[in-house]
């Protein structure tokens, strides 16, 4: 079983002490000939450099070539000891990376077949009527609004299916979404990235999720699954569950609302998922899933959300959220788009501020797994039997290691990813590695001596940190094009990417005119130069370098940059995830940029940028092309690294980009083809009288004051905000004082020391990220920085803020200072709220604002290496018309209690060592934030949050009962009914209704069954018509319970009368016969109750028949003292008691 012991890190970055100390941003920066840039540009790609990857290459070809030529054949072993499916991954020899398919040309005609063509399928749209040719399109879900009043209800089912998502390719094998409640053929069907919500500003929308995968052997993942990931491998029970395998199963699922304002119960957080009904498993659904209070048990399979919507306009999206799978089933599909409106943005719509034409662009990265030869020479491992073959989708499975400590330079050609075990400090079993090095199959000294003899003990399937791939996909097609007028359009854009970062840009194509199109449906077959982007040179003073900063973007880069010359229209950005921006930023289009000043501390940051978007990051943006001529093509262009900032340039495909395939990368890209990841897709311009130009002037008149009327007011005032100054924080404050807007008085918030570090997991010594606290006012003696994994105790804990106006202390605001002691940028997403950024600081002192595009509130912020981030925010519980459970769970759901495996055994805020086991805990309202590049989430950059909010016991129910047919009805008040509106977030709201039942006039009460938050009505079926019944009706939630008054409904007539002259008319050792008196002629019976502590509690022993009047009570204990009375009972209830009688026997 895999403890999960990612929590007793090193530290990957300790050359970030080198560059924190004696550097000084104020110094000035020296001029820096072009070849130093192109040096420290060769530095930053990747760890290993290009140049040290060919050296090894050509060294390892060259002893086997020697060896190879000195002997005739491979010997028998050697032919055997082959990668293939299943075996072990050759780390050294072979790239155990592959790519979409490429095209081929004829060396004699020149032909060119096969590859993924660029631009000759349409964008989807949004509904069936805008389907492109290949039938794809973004489904639009039919809301139910009479199901629940007042509500939006949907039923979505996630299912397998297959499609097309471009012509070169065969339909896919995808796992996504439908809508099952609803009789549109267009909407019941599933499509990529469908169906897609609109919600309207505080309408709730309620879903009823279903998951109808495949089960058993048949719900495996169709893409390689390292069981050894947190959550995804053996549950608790170990290697032996009470029924199914020792593993969670791969079909797993839930739904989380990215940036929604959602109870916890309805948040899609990692312990929140189910399996279809039908699954054998010890472990059918998380340890979190919790159904709406108010919403009907919807069975086996299924779970209830409920989003309230109480935010402003903007587009979120929800996707999976499984524990130990989300990066995989996000990858595979599980993801669509959700919007809600308000009316702020239709006011701008409505009044021509902003165009009424919106196109959602969902971009992500796929790579699409190639024919079986090419598959065979650079990924022979991958199983097509259990993962697919041509054309379904490809996904990282080996982890490749960047150092061969057994090569001159110590570099492996084929490396991607650094390994602890040869990394400096070494990751070594003193330190606490589990899996160490291990013997290498392949290596032999006589017939395979350029073999290393070790290989990282890692596993086979393994994840790693990051999965760039190789094909743009746009709302489910590779590389689409679009038609467009000469007008503004307003795009919802979302980078949907698992791991990618964008820096998007418009350019004109190098030319308009493709080089075939299809007589018969006039679509472009090929597009070469048209669907190509004209470069230059990166060199200062070039020509079409206009514009652009030396060193930052002329740096020398392979490639060139794009002319200048040919920039399309600037996008205009009116809108984040967190709703519209203060005021609208016109973004020129633009390369990437670094930072090359060598005596700043984050040198080799990202500098420039045009809409720089990380993971889920959104922007609402307008592009007008009006002013563009009819007929030109435009190109939405990429060239943002990957990773940011230290890049691989195996991960940057583009036209004529090198031929990488000696170091596991691709061939050159041709013209026309992919792979590409610099051209995203084609704007096609046609119409030949143009709209007027787009009034900005009008945008940015109207914005400003849309942003006041829609959205919550900013925490820490700045300019930009209406302000007279700006309040940043400092590289030593550990506190901000501001006042803010609309008071008069400073106030002064402590900052909540946080951490990001990137160090290496003991259970195999792979990379890793972690968040965790950073401890202030320390020096250079003392650790400051304790990295935390998901399954360690909470450190972040919140109070709902519920006090109306300017933040106060202590009202539940916070200020967070996130120090980043690592080497990537992370985009770093927070569920429930949104955070205002307030800066950055590099740890040199220099204070970065927000970027323009970056005020107002974000869900998910950038975070650079070196820098500290500071962001303020003061969350607020969702109004619910219910209450809600704690979240209460253990720490580690995957593990036993009891076991400290795996938890970090240091105090997060002293650094001193404890004791942490793995216990049940409670999380109040949970949710979480991490890393939204998928691959570090899932190796531990995520961590809990507790959010605490006021709680008050329910009113009492007022409890009325009537005798119906052949059952009993309950009626009763709720305190805080569902249809006063004010009673929406009410603290004192139920979560339901216990149903009690006692029979007679003194039985003890019993729970009966749970009625739902908010129902006030239940009939009791199970009544019997002749007996009487006592009913009491608990309100319950979170604070406790709440008592209705005890009403008894039973046959009409008179108790009996008491009996009399309780006797013992015989005693022995170990047994009394008992004798009385029988007064009454309308008992049905009579209670024999005993005491054995003087009366003070009464146990009732027999229940005898009407008429009786004598009982013998056995199994008494020898010379004990013992009490007994008698009640004689019927329908109407039970008579007084009897003379109480002491006996004791013999």
């Amino acid at each position: 079983m895999s403890s999960h012991n990612y929590h007793t890190r090193l530290l990957l970055a300790a050359v970030a002490l080198f560059w924190a100390t004696g550097q000084c941003y104020a110094q000035s920066q020296a001029s820096m000939p072009q070849h130093d840039a192109a040096a420290i540009i060769q530095r930053m790609t990747n760890k290993t450099s290009p140049a040290q990857r060919k050296a090894a290459a050509a060294r390892y070809a060259a002893a086997r070539n020697s060896q190879t030529a000195r002997i005739s054949s491979l010997s028998a072993k050697q032919a055997m000891n082959m990668p293939m499916p299943g075996t072990t991954p050759d780390y050294f020899g072979i790239g155990n990376w592959t790519n979409s398919p490429v095209p081929t040309i004829d060396p004699i005609t020149g032909t060119i077949s096969g590859g993924i063509r660029k631009f000759v399928d349409r964008l989807p749209g949004l509904g069936f009527a805008n389907a492109n040719n290949l039938g794809q399109y973004l489904p639009v879900a039919i809301p139910d609004k009479t199901t629940y009043p007042g509500s939006d209800y949907y039923e979505i089912a996630l299912v397998e299916y297959t499609e097309k998502m471009h012509s070169d390719l065969p339909p896919t094998r995808l796992r996504g979404y439908v809508q099952t409640n609803t009789t549109d053929p267009t909407v019941s069907v599933p499509h990529y990235l469908g169906p897609m919500i609109v919600a309207q500003k505080d309408r709730p929308v309620r879903i009823k999720f279903t998951n109808l995968l495949p089960t058993g052997a048949g719900g495996d993942l169709f893409i390689p699954v390292d069981t050894t990931t947190m959550g995804a491998g053996m549950g608790p029970y170990g290697m032996n569950p009470p029924v199914g395998d020792m593993n969670y199963t791969q079909n797993r699922a839930t739904l989380h609302l990215h940036g929604g304002h959602t109870p916890w119960i309805s948040d899609g957080t990692p312990h929140q998922w189910i399996t279809p009904a039908g699954e054998v498993t010890s472990y059918p659904k998380g340890v979190s899933v919790q159904d709406v209070p108010d919403m009907p048990d919807p069975g086996d399979g299924s779970m209830t959300f409920f989003y309230t919507n109480q935010q402003s306009a903007r587009l979120m999206f929800y996707h999976d959220h499984a524990y130990g799978i989300t990066r995989l089933n996000v990858y595979a599909g599980e993801a669509a788009g959700y919007i809600i409106e308000d009316p702020t943005e239709h006011s701008l719509v409505a009044n021509g501020i902003i165009p009424s034409e919106e196109i959602p662009l969902i971009i992500q990265d796929k790579t699409f797994v190639p024919d079986d030869a090419t598959l065979a020479a650079t990924d022979p491992t991958w199983d097509t039997m259990k993962w697919g073959g041509f054309g379904q989708l490809w996904f990282p499975h080996v982890y490749s290691p960047n150092q061969n400590p057994y090569d001159d330079s110590g570099a492996n050609p084929f490396g991607r990813y650094d390994y602890g075990p040869w990394f400096w400090p070494p990751v070594t079993a003193a330190a606490g590695l589990k899996h160490g090095e291990v013997p290498n199959p392949y290596y032999d000294p006589v017939n395979a001596p350029w073999e290393p003899p070790m290989i990282p003990g890692v596993p086979n399937v393994s994840m790693v940190m990051e999965a760039f791939m190789d094909t743009p996909v746009v709302n489910g097609t590779a590389y689409p094009f679009l038609p467009v007028e000469r007008k503004a359009y307003r795009f919802r854009i979302l980078n949907a990417c698992n791991d990618r970062m964008l820096n998007l840009q418009l350019y004109y194509a190098k030319s308009n005119t493709p080089d075939s199109v299809d007589p018969n449906t006039g679509l472009p077959t090929l597009q070469t130069d048209s669907g190509e982007v004209a470069m230059v040179p990166a060199e200062r003073n070039g020509v079409g370098t206009a514009g652009y900063t030396y060193p930052d973007q002329l740096d020398g880069r392979d490639g060139g940059v794009p002319d200048s010359r040919n920039a399309g229209p600037s996008i205009i950005q009116i809108g984040t995830e967190g709703g519209i921006l203060p005021a609208p930023v016109v973004i020129p289009n633009q390369p990437i940029g670094y930072n090359y000043n060598r005596r700043d501390i984050v040198v080799l940051n990202v500098s420039n940028h045009a809409l720089f978007l990380g993971p889920a990051e959104r922007a609402d943006v307008i592009i007008d092309f009006s002013q563009v001529p009819d007929g030109s093509k435009l190109i939405l262009y990429n060239d943002s690294p990957a990773p940011v900032p230290g890049f691989d340039p195996r991960f940057d495909y583009y036209t004529g980009d090198p031929d990488m395939t000696s170091t596991g990368g691709a061939p050159s890209t041709i013209a026309g083809y992919g792979p590409n990841i610099r051209t995203i897709m084609q704007f096609q311009v046609s119409s030949p009288a143009a709209a007027p130009a787009f009034d900005l002037a009008g945008l940015q008149a109207a914005v400003p004051a849309a942003f006041r009327a829609s959205q919550p007011p900013i925490i820490v005032p700045q300019v930009a905000y209406g302000g007279t100054k700006n309040t940043y924080s400092r590289i030593q404050d550990t506190s901000l004082t501001f006042t803010p807007a609309g008071s008069s008085k400073p106030i002064t918030l402590p900052m909540q020391s946080k951490a990001i570090q990137e160090l290496f997991e003991l259970d195999y010594g792979r990379m890793n990220a972690t968040l965790g606290t950073e401890l202030p006012l320390t020096n250079f003696l003392t650790q400051t920085t304790i990295p935390l994994g998901y399954v360690d105790p909470p450190t972040e804990i919140i109070n709902d803020s519920v006090t109306p106006g300017p933040p106060t202390a202590g009202d539940g605001t916070q200020i967070w200072k996130i120090t980043h002691n690592g080497v990537d940028t992370h985009a770093i997403h927070f569920h429930l709220y949104d955070v205002q950024l307030i800066n950055r600081v590099g740890w040199d002192g220099a204070i970065r604002p927000p970027d323009p595009n970056e005020l107002g509130w974000k869900d998910t912020v950038r975070m650079n290496p070196l820098e500290d981030c500071i962001v303020a925010l003061r969350p607020t519980a969702p109004k619910l018309p219910f209450g809600l459970p704690d979240s209460i769970r253990p720490l580690n759901p995957a593990m036993p209690l009891g076991t400290t495996d795996g938890l970090t055994q240091i105090d997060p805020f002293t650094n001193n060592p404890i004791t942490v086991v793995n216990e049940v805990r409670n999380f109040g309202w949970e949710y979480v934030w991490h890393c939204h590049l998928l691959g570090h989430e899932e190796m531990d950059m995520m961590r809990p949050i507790v959010f605490n909010v006021a709680r008050q016991l329910p009113s009492a129910p007022v409890l009325a009962v009537s005798k119906g047919t052949g059952q009993n009805d309950l009626t009763w008040t709720d305190g805080t009914p569902v249809a006063g509106i004010n009673t929406w977030g009410n603290p004192a709201n139920e979560i339901g209704f216990r149903i009690e039942r006692g029979t007679g006039a003194g039985g003890a009460l019993l729970p009966l069954a749970t009625a739902r938050a908010n129902q006030t009505a239940f009939s009791d079926t199970t009544a019997l018509p002749n007996l009487t019944y006592r009913y009491r009706v608990v309100a319950f939630n979170a604070a406790g319970g709440s008592n209705s008054n005890i009403v008894t409904v039973g046959t009409t007539g008179s108790v009996p009368a008491a009996p009399s002259n309780l006797r013992a008319s015989s005693i022995s050792t170990n047994f009394v016969i008992l004798s009385w008196n029988d007064n009454s002629n309308n008992e049905q019976g009579f209670y024999v109750q005993r005491s054995i502590n003087g009366g003070v509690t009464w146990t009732t022993v027999a229940q005898t028949a009407a008429n009786s009047s004598t009982y013998r009570d056995n199994a008494l204990v020898s010379k004990s003292t013992y009490q007994y009375r008698v009640q004689a009972f019927n329908t109407a209830g039970g008579s007084a008691y009897s003379n109480v009688l002491t006996v004791t026997t013999r």
